[in-house]
Order: structure tokens, then sequence, then C-alpha cells
């Protein structure tokens, strides 16, 4: 049985949406399941009819913004649906069209509604077996819009690699992974932390990792830092065996990602893969009613305005962790499951 995954431009290291496709790749591999991978560059001119592989499933991994630099859908995706139209096929939105949130600028809401008009169209001429997303927010959207999507989970990209293990430390570390993004509540975030590490009597070490582009984001970090005395470091970019070891030699951590699109964040994924609490906020963008999280993280995803955060942490910090969760075997074996 062969399957093939459609993609973007393909870019791994530099991508978030490459990695995940080089892991699933990997996935199938390991399972003795023929699989190929098409990616539709943006910038190179690509015939389909010629390079589209025969396959009993295709997987589109899709992006407006990976196919076309505009975010708008070219010819070439059309001839793609054209040729799919017949096939077993599974559509995964890693995003889907722009200013669907509410205060979305008016520039935003004209592109988004050029967007979702290809992206309907695409889906019409396909019409999938399959629709999937990883988030709350994109449920929401596409199922008001008629769009019959369900969940499916995004993995981290950062693999579990053993840790020697080291005598207990006196320090409470918070990691953040990931671009801080300004609009987190920081100053309520420093004062759980300065309340957490009050009943634990342990100080509090911030240690930040990833390239950093939102500076006004880690501006925020050093100041509630300075007022409640933490310390911090600024570990930068790492390799993924080290991130690896970081993430299992810290307590908590912190995802800036809104509550309703966490489950489209690789980093958050990847903390919580390594059995981290991982603290992040509502903004109230979706509807309390359509607000999801994968199963597994039931106990580890908290929200930063819950009465009982303290308590919740408190009962993590004390509790053996559980094992590392294998985000990418679970991926693949839901999608195994659509193939079947």
């Amino acid at each position: 049985m062969k399957i093939c995954i459609i993609s973007g431009t393909y870019n791994p290291g530099r991508c978030g949406i490459s990695d995940y496709i080089k892991l699933i790749l990997a996935g199938f591999e390991d399972r003795e399941y023929s699989v190929e991978h098409v990616a539709i560059d943006k910038k190179t001119p690509f015939d389909l009819k010629k390079n589209l592989p025969n396959a009993d499933f295709y997987s589109l991994q899709f992006a407006p913004y990976a196919f076309s630099k505009n975010g708008i859908i070219n010819k070439s995706l059309l001839n793609l649906a054209n040729l799919l139209c017949s096939k077993k096929t599974h559509i995964n939105f890693h995003e889907i069209w722009i200013g669907a949130y509410p205060h979305a600028k008016l520039l935003e809401k004209f592109i988004g509604w050029r967007q979702k008009t290809k992206i309907n169209d695409i889906l019409n001429r396909i019409n999938p077996n399959y629709i999937t997303c990883s988030n709350s927010a994109a449920l929401d959207r596409l199922n008001k819009s008629g769009i019959d999507a369900n969940f499916l989970y995004l993995f981290g990209n950062i693999p579990y690699v053993q840790n020697q293990k080291e005598s207990e430390s006196k320090l409470l570390k918070i990691v953040i992974f990931g671009t801080p993004y300004v609009k987190f509540p920081y100053n309520l975030l420093g004062q759980k932390l300065n309340d957490l590490s009050k009943e634990l009597k342990l100080p509090v070490q911030i240690r930040v990792i990833g390239r950093q582009r939102d500076i006004v984001g880690l501006n925020r970090i050093k100041e509630i830092s300075l007022k409640f005395r933490f310390s911090i470091i600024e570990l930068g970019e790492l390799k993924t065996e080290s991130i690896s070891k970081e993430l299992q030699l810290c307590d908590v951590g912190i995802s800036t990602t809104p509550y309703d699109i966490l489950g489209k964040s690789g980093a958050t994924a990847a903390m919580l893969e390594h059995r981290l609490p991982v603290i992040t906020y509502d903004d109230g963008d979706t509807p309390s009613e359509k607000l999801l999280i994968f199963e597994e993280y039931s106990d580890q995803v908290l929200l930063l305005n819950d009465q009982k955060l303290i308590d919740r942490l408190i009962a993590l910090h004390q509790n053996k962790r559980k094992p590392f969760f294998d985000g990418v075997g679970h991926t693949v074996e839901e999608m195994i499951k659509m193939l079947n």
C-alpha cells in the first residue's frame, strides 16, 4: 500500500510544516509503508501530471502561504485538485484563511475572504475523504463554514533523547520554548510564578529556548524577572537533542500561544510530550463551548487565570512525571486508520 504526502515548499529545519512532514515520512517508513513526498515549490513551475505518483492514499498538508507567496491558491493547486478528485484523499489544515479572528483588520478580512473562496473551490473539486486540523479555533471556523473537519493531533519536532539523571534541583526551572508573544499577560504570569515559588520554597529560574523573533515579548519576560527577582537564562537556538535534555530538566513550561490555537504550536507539543505541565491563557477569540484540548494532556494544560493553578502545579511537581508521549507515532497511527 502506497502513501503520497503532498506539501508546499519543503525546507526542514527552517519550517515547522516541513519538520512535521519529515517526521511523518519517517513514521510511515518505520511501519514499513511505502511513502513518497511531493513538494510543490511556490517559486518553481511544477508539472503535476508528470510528478504526481500513483498511490492508494494522498495526504495534502495545507497552509495557504506554503503554496503561494500571497497566500492565494494558484493554478498548480487547482490542477492538483482536479487530479485528486477521484482518489482517496486527506487534507490536513496547518493554517486556514486569515482574518477569521475577532477584531481582524479590514485588509486581513478581505484577503481571508479570497483565501476562503479558493479553499472551498479546492475542497469542492477534490471532495476529500477526510479533513482535519489541530486546534479549536480552526475547527470552529471550518465547521461554521460548512466544512466537516475533525481534530488531528499536531506533534512536536523534538524527539526524546535520554538524559543523565542529576541530583534534585534547588531551583524552580520555568521554560519558555518558542516565540514569547507580546499579548500574553506577563504580569499575571509573574505573580503566579512568585506565588508558586513561595509555596515550594524554591527560587524561580526562567530558561528561554529558541530564536527570538519578538523582542518586545522577550523584554516583557525580562521585566517580570527583574520585578520578581527571577533569574533568567537565554539559551538561544539549540540542537533537538539538547532541547530534549533541557525540557527534561525543567519543571514548568510556558506557552504564550492562546489556548484556542495551542494545538498548532509544535513547541508547545514538544513540552507536553516531554510531560511538562504547560501554562497558557484564553484570549476569548473562540467560544468556550468550542474549546478542546487533546485528551492525552487534559491534566497538563493549565490556564493562567485558573483559581486552582498553584494547587495543580504543586500536585504535578510532587508527582512522578509520566513517560514521554510519542506524538509522531500517535498521529501516524491515526492516519493509518484513515487509510484503512
